[in-house]
């Protein structure tokens, strides 16, 4: 009887190894749906969807990138400070709000400059082809034609956390700010709130 007792549990046993070790099942899924994973501690793709579009839309509306002389405005990206306790890529938010800019046809991005230095250094190295002689000097760009911008995209994410019994809350803060070059004052600002709740099991995590 005891024999057939641990036949049986190593059986079962190898069901649950053999289970396990299935492998991964992994599908695309459309980046715009609801159908990515909710995480709780750390900033997901939807997170970064919903704050750049409210971002956006924000200022957009705001009327502040309106110019009487029909000049697109020029906006360089200045650091976005991670304040969080995750490492995390601020750009896929200065990405996406650039990305609108453009497309919105009210504004132009520079990335000859940039809060962390130039996204392209391209601009600034052409210029300096004008003592190569390799180069017929009359295609080098010229200094003094590249164009300053206007206004300076900054901002901020912030995280705090909360616990409850069996339930754990972050609470993430997505501030921007839109400064005037000319002014250095702040013309446009937004926050965008993002609240996420997890609750944990009986047993395990």
């Amino acid at each position: 009887m005891t024999h057939k007792i641990i036949s049986l549990l190593s059986i079962s046993l190898s069901l649950i190894i053999l289970t396990g070790c299935g492998g991964t099942q992994t599908r695309r899924i459309d980046a715009t749906s609801n159908e990515g994973l909710v995480t709780t501690d750390d900033i997901n793709f939807k997170d970064w969807q919903i704050a750049a579009e409210k971002g956006i839309n924000s200022l957009l509306e705001s009327g502040v990138l309106n110019r009487a002389d029909g000049r697109k405005m020029i906006l360089m990206i200045s650091t976005v400070k991670n304040s969080t306790n995750e490492h995390i890529d601020t750009r896929i938010l200065t990405d996406k709000i650039r990305y609108a800019l453009l497309r919105s046809g009210k504004a132009l991005t520079t990335t000859a400059i940039g809060g962390n230095g130039p996204d392209d250094r391209a601009s600034r190295q052409v210029r300096e082809l004008d003592q190569d002689d390799m180069f017929n000097q009359s295609t080098v760009k010229k200094s003094g034609t590249a164009i300053a911008p206007d206004m300076s995209l900054s901002g901020e994410i912030v995280q705090q956390q909360a616990s409850s019994g069996r339930v754990r809350e972050s609470y993430f803060f997505f501030h921007m700010a839109l400064t005037d070059l000319d002014t250095g004052l702040a013309i446009w600002e937004e926050n965008v709130e993002i609240a996420k709740q997890a609750k944990k099991p009986v047993f395990g995590w």
